[in-house]
């Protein structure tokens, strides 16, 4: 290699480092400022972070499943409430939190893991359906397996002598539900799953191992749904079959995700973001209207923005000057040539 050789490699990993400088630089303000929250803020605002934080931690996980790779999961709130009820049950039978979230997040994988073998054969809406038809299942259960979750009344726990534990440990869920979504979209599993959502056929004939992938990829977006809903028991002590297994808990992450662009790194959080700031603001205006919100979003993404925020066109030089790395699925915002 020759002095030119060395100065174009140096000239390419400088304007490496400073393209990536402002999204990082982004990123630790946003963590650190909820980092703070708990001395910086109200009790109110720490409240409204960690439901923040578990509405971001559960639309980055759906999106790996129903972005990245195509498959719409209505019952990806299953996860969840499992978790939540496992955590509560292991906590009033004598075990301490961490042995609850441990098995919380446990239980919710291995339930994935066996549900992906029967589902995994549809395709399409049938699986939508199949899976929404599991979280239901969930909910009847819960509602009449009273010995086990307390019936339709619901379960409760003693209270947590503090909040600070609940609030740390949504965040880093919600950090590790973004990481995993970004060492996805840049890995070869990535393009796997990409090339199962574009065309399951071809990318089973040019040799990717499309049943392996669907059903790792289903398990790991079910582990930290389940330390989150073991998180969120831990923190409100109680839950009941409609807050575990509802149709909020099983559309929220889906329209978070699809708001901000499902298939991109940056889409779920600025979908959870946006969509969490106008339902707290309709909450404490205007009671219930948040829910009929959420239809209303849908038919607007249908409509004028199926791609998502992140693929509009103002998001999308935003995109840009912060310098987010380009993943799959983003192609907004660049001149043809």
């Amino acid at each position: 290699m020759d002095d030119r050789d060395i100065a174009l490699s140096t000239a390419r990993d400088a304007r490496a480092v400073h393209s990536v400088r402002p999204y990082w630089f982004l990123a630790a303000l946003l963590l650190a400022v909820a980092s703070a929250t708990p001395w910086i803020g109200s009790r109110y605002h720490v409240s409204f972070m960690f439901l923040l934080c578990m509405h971001l931690a559960m639309a980055a996980t759906y999106d790996i499943v129903g972005g990245y790779m195509g498959y719409i999961n209505l019952g990806h709130g299953a996860f969840f409430g499992l978790g939540a009820y496992v955590y509560g049950a292991t906590v009033l039978r004598g075990g301490n939190p961490v042995l609850g979230l441990l098995l919380a997040t446990t239980a919710a994988g291995l339930f994935a893991g066996l549900v992906a073998v029967p589902v995994f054969r549809l395709r399409g809406v049938y699986f939508a359906i199949a899976t929404f038809g599991i979280l239901k299942l969930l909910e009847v259960l819960a509602a009449n397996l009273e010995p086990a979750t307390g019936g339709t009344p619901g379960l409760s726990i003693p209270p947590t002598p503090s909040t600070l534990p609940t609030f740390f440990l949504m965040l880093a869920a919600a950090v590790a539900a973004v990481g995993l979504s970004g060492w996805i979209c840049r890995s070869r599993l990535g393009l796997g799953l990409i090339t199962v959502r574009e065309d399951e056929d071809v990318a089973e004939v040019s040799g990717v191992n499309t049943r392996w992938i669907k059903r790792r990829m289903f398990m790991l977006s079910a582990l930290i749904p389940g330390f989150v809903g073991g998180t969120y028991m831990w923190q409100i002590t109680y839950v009941d079959p409609v807050s575990a297994f509802g149709f909020e808990v099983s559309f929220t992450p889906i329209i978070m995700a699809m708001l901000g662009g499902t298939g991109t790194l940056a889409g779920p959080v600025v979908g959870t973001v946006f969509l969490t700031l106008v339902e707290e603001l309709l909450w404490s205006r205007l009671g219930y209207l948040q829910l009929t919100m959420y239809g209303l979003v849908l038919v607007f993404i249908g409509l004028v923005m199926p791609g998502g925020l992140m693929r509009s066109r103002p998001f999308a030089h935003v995109y840009r000057v912060l310098a987010i790395p380009d993943h799959y699925g983003y192609r907004s915002g660049r001149r043809r040539p």
